[in-house]
């Protein structure tokens, strides 16, 4: 049996607009569609926009995405800064992606960029899915294509029971 744990994280602060927030919301709820498709939902407890800087900070946040085969991943997150002019989105603090069919990653922090339909980040990634997990440094989520890259550092234990190491790899680039 091996125990890793991710390295200590190193403080990473959402930036701080220096005016007084244009507008402060509760209870947010936005979804963003194309060509009348749904592409991703935006839950949060709080938002305050502040217009200067075209963006909009958030506490509490949940955002769904959608791919081409109506597959959907779930991205969870103490707080966030979302960009309403690109779309792109970057959460902080106790980051949870789960897809939908079994997969879940944790991670300190995670930018969605709207232009690509990716999901990334640079920091260490624990993930688990039914008889597998991979840890290791960076991540990048193509939502459409489904596919998935751990980028560095990469350990892959692969087991036929909840519990039960069958196969240790590493370092390995996983593609679903």
């Amino acid at each position: 049996m091996t125990w890793r744990t991710m390295a200590p994280p190193t403080e990473k602060k959402i930036p701080v607009p220096d005016s007084q927030a244009d507008l402060k919301l509760d209870r947010v709820h936005y979804t963003e569609t194309r060509e009348g498709v749904k592409e991703w939902e935006l839950e949060a407890a709080s938002a305050q926009y502040f217009k200067g800087e075209s963006t909009v900070l958030l506490d509490k946040v949940k955002a769904t995405f959608f791919g081409k085969e109506g597959q959907t991943y779930t991205l969870v997150g103490k707080k966030g800064k979302f960009n309403p002019q690109t779309k792109e989105m970057e959460l902080f603090d106790g980051i949870r992606l789960e897809s939908g069919d079994g997969y879940q990653m944790r991670t300190r922090s995670l930018k969605y960029q709207a232009g690509k339909k990716e999901l990334s980040t640079a920091d260490a990634v624990e993930m688990e899915g039914p008889q597998l997990r991979v840890e290791g440094i960076g991540l990048i989520v193509e939502i459409d294509r489904q596919y998935l890259q751990v980028l560095r550092q990469v350990t892959t234990t692969l087991s036929p029971a909840k519990g039960k190491e069958l196969l240790r790899i590493g370092p390995l680039a996983w593609k679903r």
